[in-house]
């Protein structure tokens, strides 16, 4: 019998996912900035603040919105940590429910699979396999994209074929737990 860990990477439902920020802390004033979710067809989720910083209220009506898309099948992006630390934070700071995501990260699966590049930055790690980003870096949208691009660079050059291989993980959270 196949187990869920079993899933071919072709059929599953993956999201990559993206997001920038004011700051590299959210503990320290840093506020997210822009989202963005990405799948197989495109653009499904793509949020930038109008403001500086951006106002509690419209924050707290887009994240759910992100967490929504998330939910829906296997979140993949470059160092996760980072983003999940901002979008727990902003969570539990506006008083929104908990999450559930299963995710993978292509931050590990280029450490576990490449021979130590310089830098395991998004920008250098597509230069490693000759990708040209879709849109500019650094950029919700454009760094989503770019880590479509290298997820399947990564999956191509390691030989995966199903969410095992990839490592997914689980992050649930829930509100003042």
């Amino acid at each position: 019998m196949s187990t869920w860990s079993d899933r071919p990477l072709r059929t599953a439902s993956l999201l990559f996912f993206d997001l920038e920020t004011t700051a590299l802390r959210p503990d320290r004033g840093g506020r997210i900035c822009e989202m963005a979710v990405v799948d197989a067809q495109g653009i499904r989720f793509d949020w930038r603040s109008d403001e500086a910083p951006p106002r509690d209220d419209v924050v707290a009506t887009q994240l759910p919105l992100l967490v929504d898309h998330l939910e829906a099948g296997v979140v993949v992006g470059h160092n996760l940590q980072f983003d999940f630390r901002f979008v727990t934070y902003e969570a539990e700071r506006l008083g929104l429910s908990g999450l559930d995501l299963r995710f993978a990260d292509t931050l590990g699966l280029a450490r576990s699979l490449l021979d130590a590049p310089d830098t395991y930055q998004l920008g250098t790690l597509l230069g490693h396999f000759d990708a040209a980003p879709d849109e500019e870096l650094h950029t919700a949208v454009g760094d989503a994209l770019a880590t479509r691009t290298l997820f399947w660079r990564l999956v191509e050059h390691g030989g995966l074929r199903t969410l095992a291989d990839i490592d997914v993980r689980r992050l649930q959270w829930n509100a003042g737990g």
